[in-house]
């Protein structure tokens, strides 16, 4: 779908898109794989569930991947919105986490396959697992803080009702992404807690599938808020969330029939939340003595 719709997105994006697709496939043939060596292959062998298979720690690596790249992708949403000033102070902190918990989850994956005894995982808690999931939180937070505080902060700004409804709407739906991923990974950390290993299994098996749908969803939500934004009174929408200063408008104006002022709009606030063909001149003159 997403191919269908936004196919004038940057090549970096649909190279992305493909990445992501291919990693959650592969992923999910792993997934098969565990489930084939335990209730099929070693069917009613009770002494194959103290090994893990060696597609246990190759998926964990590939759900590293998927939410490297997904966290990556919303970090730099977030440098794309943040003022010049501040970028790097933004920027370093959930660059610092995401690393760190691609770090974490490595070690985890690397002890696996030298040591494939499942009492392993009770083993890495304190060092690997628990430091693993609590970056992972603290990232997932500042992510989902920054996107709304920046996005609050450029919609406070704007003159235009539908900018500002369409900003409430991206902000909802950056709480809603972290929510159910938030929600998920505190299981998984409650688990991991009271030593319940398998239940973690569970959890993190999961987690990489909700980072890919939070990414393909963020990015084919963009034509249903296009839809919403339609009309003669509009803004102009681009290639992802971008908010200028809000309009300033020139001391000279013309009279309309009607007898209200019409006045020249220099700059215009820009919600960049997908591509859009070029408007014909008729329009874009129409649009442009509008206030």
């Amino acid at each position: 779908m997403y191919y269908m719709h936004y196919s004038e997105d940057a090549s970096t994006t649909k190279f992305l898109v493909v990445s992501i697709w291919i990693l959650d496939i592969l992923h999910a043939s792993l997934i098969c794989h565990i489930l084939y060596h335990y209730l099929i292959t070693n069917y009613g062998v009770l002494t194959s569930l103290e090994h893990l298979v060696w597609s246990t720690p190759a998926s964990l690596v590939v759900n590293l991947l998927v939410i490297a790249a997904v966290q990556c992708f919303f970090t730099y949403q977030i440098y794309y919105l943040c003022c010049p000033q501040v970028k790097w102070l933004v920027i370093a902190p959930i660059m610092l986490l995401v690393v760190t918990h691609f770090g974490f989850g490595m070690e985890i994956a690397v002890l696996i396959f030298v040591n494939n005894e499942f009492s392993t995982l009770s083993k890495i808690t304190s060092y690997a697992s628990l430091p693993c999931v609590a970056t992972r939180v603290l990232a997932e937070v500042l992510i989902t803080l920054s996107l709304c505080i920046l996005v609050y902060d450029r919609g406070s700004r704007s003159v235009f009702p539908r900018t500002k409804r369409l900003l409430n709407t991206l902000i909802i739906y950056a709480i809603n992404r972290c929510f159910l991923i938030l929600l998920v990974t505190l299981a998984e950390l409650v688990v991991i807690i009271c030593n319940q290993d398998a239940w973690a299994m569970g959890f993190d098996i999961n987690i990489g599938t909700l980072y890919a749908n939070s990414l393909l969803a963020s990015l084919n939500t963009r034509q249903y808020l296009r839809s919403r934004s339609s009309g003669p009174r509009s803004d102009l929408f681009n290639d992802a969330v971008h908010i200028v200063d809000p309009p300033k408008f020139s001391r000279d104006g013309k009279i309309s029939k009607d007898g209200q002022r019409q006045l020249d709009l220099r700059e215009v606030a820009v919600i960049d939340v997908a591509a859009v063909p070029v408007l014909d001149k008729t329009t874009g003159l129409r649009r442009k003595r509008e206030v």
